[in-house]
């Protein structure tokens, strides 16, 4: 049997929990009663009892039963609230009552059939209102008590003549449109008047007068405050927002128009389903990835609720722009497809443009990670092509198309047409003479690169001087990142290498600072890896002119992703609010995580529909809660790139370190001893090439020092980490044989202050199958306590049921733990492996994110299960992974054997016994010994999984 549990892939939606329906207007919602929330939207009564509720005088009234009521679709709302019906007379209700109440609604005085789709544990409803109904009713019955949530309708508005000239805005005929509302905007209703001027106001942005459509924003939304229409105020307070957004980046003006909205998000559910995407889009600009994200999610969410189809499609583009962010532009791509797919006939043509210029841009982003961007230049050419004929047509929007037309010119300089590039340039920078800096920020970054190409080094360092002053006034941080890369390309062709190498320093330390607003799980390596260009050259430039120095980039560069969770070591540095917030963080982390387990212990009672709803519920809770502790973790990294330092590596007598790092062409590798560094130039490696090829690549160019090395510190870095470098042939004999093999994570200052194993410390902690389903494990367990109470160790034993979450986080903070050996299944899981887990008792498991919360870590960890030193390497992703292993070094671990697959229960029951019989200290000789026992007894088996990691 294999040590690996089966996981379930999560989406990006929201867990969905589906309720039963029982008869024609019974809910039951398995999510539990909301706590007495209050209802979103209309007004709450609880009748009183009818004549026929037969109860005890002397029994307390029973209370309402929770009921939560959210409505959209109306043509309007208005202060109350109170909902004007659209023009097909139908809205949606969302309803969530507690189990087992008898909901029902009526509009009017006709019942409506609860016939919707479940979502999120209520159910999503249809309401047609026949005429003459006033209202619309949800009743809640449950133990005799009842609650209700009563929504006044009003009339469709009848204002043909708006209805005629917003048809003309649609249709491209400006003129025409601003002639009709000018009438209207001067008349006597109103309502007409109000809603008149804030259409003029769009009609002026189409034209590119922004000052004027600001001003005219401001006044419709005074005009609706006045009316108290509600919706009408979020949507020109959106639009006003958006404006000042993407027209000069006034953020704090953007914010100031949305904050407004926070009082009447109560009475408008479609409005606060609305808003936090507008927040995200402020977010995104100012450069928070992290917070964006967060608020697309909100923002989703609520729109499932809500049954809102076309802003949901807003948000799926926004969220492939964070992809795009952070490094996976192929997910990015697939989500703009579902989008397209979607997108119903007859859709408005600017959403239609839209759309295809953010195809057109995602496919750039695909050619440009691409080792084959031809199909992917070609599609994103294709798609730009069609966006600007919408913007040259029935969608006239000049800012839009000025931003097409920029990305039609990188696809052309990716294309190397850079003729064409440059004529689609200045064609861009006529259609709109006041550009976002977003956007004029490719122009500079085209400029130079086209500079560069015509052997201009000097116009380049001009234009990249510029976009450094424009990103940092505009806190464009993708700018800064392009200007410090720009200006070190076109200082190394101006022969000044010493400013060139500042300048891609300068690249690096902001990749450093950047990296910090990708969220962990939801791909910080990629994002590494899409800033990786000023790493690469600066190794390169400093490779033959001062190898030491490049040695240093080579490891600053890898230990970012992983160093930056490194927070054991800065806590004595805060001061005392600082230390006092983390502090806080820190133990409502631990608190939510133990109730969060704790909860699963009831499993065993459920139904596999309610086993399925509860796992799903607190997967979501989970992943929520992990987000929150990696927010905490800024509170110890901000103001700190947390690089590793610039001393050399600490190596033992004898001891080889082989450092790899990629440049321009091919990698860099390193051997570095006490006496030394060497370096050299390699060419392209592939991972999956055969053992000898990948020998003969690796440890050929370094094999003297290999020959006097008595052990071998392993760095390698992304795709790299796959190798089981001590696998490879030397000699006729895979390299271990030879000499024991660790790989390093090179963290700064090693293991951290406090590590478990520290002065007497002799304790250990041995965990046995918590899931009580792999026979090995628990052999395994029994023989390495027993060896090691012969040892004279002191050991605690947690097996099968007893193992739960609680137990073991306690006992591995214990000050008498030295080491910790765990003996059951391992699972990987999340992008950056910020899913994966140690499955405990009672459904409980020691996550990644539990094990980065841990004040000490024992100083010697074992891991004998499926891929708990498995890390997320892959094409694209860059640094050092992130897994289990690697989690304990960054927590202060001094070492860690761990397995990068899955392996077989016999197997790791063999060498780990192998392995504490061995009685060495060191890891790497450790494993040594009990990879050569398996060798010779199985030689067919995949004794090479097991790796020795250090920090």
């Amino acid at each position: 049997m294999s040590r690996r549990r089966a996981i379930r892939a999560a989406g990006l939606g929201a867990a969905l929990l589906v309720p039963a329906l029982l008869g024609a207007a019974a809910l039951v919602a398995r999510s539990g009663a909301p706590g007495g929330a209050a209802p979103s939207g209309g007004t709450r009564d609880q009748p009183a009892p009818s004549a026929g509720d037969a109860r005890d005088p002397a029994a307390p009234a029973a209370p309402p039963p929770p009921l939560e009521v959210e409505f959209a679709g109306c043509g309007a709302v208005l202060a109350g609230p109170a909902c004007a019906l659209p023009d097909d007379r139908a809205i949606r209700l969302w309803i969530k009552a507690p189990e087992g109440a008898r909901v029902a609604v009526e509009a009017g005085a006709t019942p409506i059939p609860l016939d919707g789709a479940p979502i999120q544990g209520g159910l999503l409803v249809r309401v047609p209102v026949p005429d003459g109904a006033a209202a619309v009713s949800v009743t809640a019955e449950q133990n005799g008590a009842r609650a209700v949530v009563r929504l006044p309708l009003l009339p469709p508005l009848a204002a043909p003549a708006l209805a005629q000239a917003e048809a003309l805005r649609r249709q491209g005929r400006l003129d025409e449109a601003a002639s009709a509302l000018g009438g209207l905007a001067s008349g006597q209703d109103p309502t007409v008047k109000a809603l008149a001027i804030g259409k003029l106001a769009r009609v002026d942005l189409a034209r590119g007068r922004i000052p004027e459509a600001i001003a005219r924003f401001e006044a419709s939304i005074r005009a609706h405050r006045a009316a108290g229409r509600l919706s009408d105020e979020f949507l020109d307070r959106f639009a006003l927002a958006y404006t000042l957004l993407y027209n000069g980046r006034r953020f704090a003006e953007a914010r100031a128009a949305l904050d407004p909205l926070a009082p009447l998000e109560a009475s408008h559910p479609e409005g606060r389903a609305l808003k936090p995407y507008y927040a995200a889009l402020l977010s995104f600009e100012s450069g928070d990835l992290r917070a964006a994200l967060r608020q697309l999610d909100a923002s989703a969410a609520a729109a499932e609720r809500l049954g809102l189809r076309d802003h949901r499609r807003h948000i799926l583009q926004k969220r492939a722009e964070g992809l795009q962010l952070l490094g996976r532009p192929l997910e990015a791509q697939a989500l703009l497809r579902e989008v397209e797919a979607s997108l119903p006939a007859g859709s408005p043509p600017c959403e239609q443009a839209a759309l295809q210029n953010n195809l057109g841009w995602g496919a750039l982003q695909v050619a440009w990670a691409s080792a084959s961007p031809g199909e992917p230049l070609a599609a994103a050419e294709a798609a730009l092509e069609a966006a600007l004929a919408l913007y040259g047509g029935p969608c006239p929007r000049p800012a839009e198309r000025a931003n097409a037309l920029t990305n039609l010119a990188l696809a052309k300089l990716a294309a190397g047409q850079t003729a064409r590039a440059r004529a689609l340039l200045g064609e861009a920078r006529r259609t709109d003479a006041s550009p976002d800096p977003g956007v004029a920020m490719y122009w500079l970054d085209i400029e130079g690169r086209l500079a560069l190409d015509g052997g201009d080094a000097a116009g380049a360092l001009r234009r990249y001087d510029w976009l450094a002053r424009l990103a940092e006034a505009s806190t464009l941080a993708e700018g800064r990142y392009r200007a410090a890369l720009g200006r070190g390309q076109a200082l190394e062709a101006l022969g000044q290498p010493d400013r060139a190498l500042a300048a891609y320093e300068a690249a690096e330390a902001l990749r450093g600072e950047l990296s910090l607003l990708a969220p962990l799980g939801e791909g910080r390596g990629a994002f590494l890896g899409r800033m990786e260009e000023g790493a690469r050259r600066a190794v390169d430039l400093l490779l033959q002119r001062d190898p030491a120095r490049a040695l240093a980039a080579a490891r600053r560069s890898r230990a970012l992703a992983l160093a930056a969770l490194r927070w054991v070591d800065r806590i004595a540095s805060l001061d005392g609010e600082a230390r006092a917030r983390w502090e806080a963080a820190l133990s409502a982390y631990r608190g939510e995580r133990a109730a969060l387990d704790d909860e699963g212990r009831d499993d065993w009672r459920l139904s596999s529909g309610e086993l399925e709803a509860a796992r799903a519920a607190r997967a979501a809770r989970g992943r929520s809660i992990r987000a929150r502790f990696d927010e905490a973790l800024l509170l110890v990294r901000r103001g700190d790139p947390a690089a590793a330092p610039a001393e050399a590596p600490r190596l033992d007598e004898r001891e080889l370190m082989l450092a790899f790092h990629p440049i321009r062409d091919g990698w860099a590798g390193f051997a570095v001893t006490r006496d030394g560094v060497a370096a050299r130039r390699l060419p392209a490696i592939d991972p999956a090439a055969p053992a000898a090829t990948l020998a003969a690549r690796l440890l050929g160019p370094f094999e003297a020092p290999l020959r006097a090395a008595g052990r071998l510190r392993v760095a390698a870095y992304g795709e790299l980490e796959r190798i089981d470098v001590h696998a490879l042939p030397w000699d006729g004999a895979p390299l271990v044989a030879r000499m024991p093999v660790v790989y390093g994570l090179d963290l700064p200052g090693g293991a951290a202050p406090g590590a478990g194993g520290a002065g007497a410390a002799r304790g250990a902690l041995v965990v046995a199958d918590p899931q009580r389903d792999l026979p090995a494990a628990r052999r395994e367990a029994d023989a390495v306590a027993a060896a090691l109470e012969g040892q004279g160790r002191a050991v605690e034993r947690l097996s099968g049921g007893v193992a739960t979450h609680a137990a073991v986080a306690s006992a591995l903070e214990q000050p008498g733990i030295a080491l910790f050996h765990y003996a059951g299944h391992g699972f990987f899981g999340g992008i950056d492996g910020w899913d994966s887990g140690l499955p405990l008792a009672g459904g409980g498991q020691l996550a990644v994110s539990d094990i980065l919360a841990l004040r000490r870590a024992p100083a010697q960890v074992v891991l004998s299960g499926c891929d708990t030193a498995r890390t997320g390497a892959a094409p694209g992703v860059r640094g050092l992974g992130l897994g289990l292993a690697q989690a304990f070094l960054v927590a202060g671990a001094g070492s860690v054997i761990a397995a990068t697959r899955p392996v077989d229960d016999a197997l790791a029951e063999r060498m780990m016994v192998a392995l504490v019989a061995a009685g060495q200290d060191d890891p790497g000789a450790q494993l040594r010994e009990a990879t050569l026992a398996a060798l010779r007894a199985t030689p067919s088996s995949d004794w090479a999984s097991f790796r020795a990691l250090v920090p």
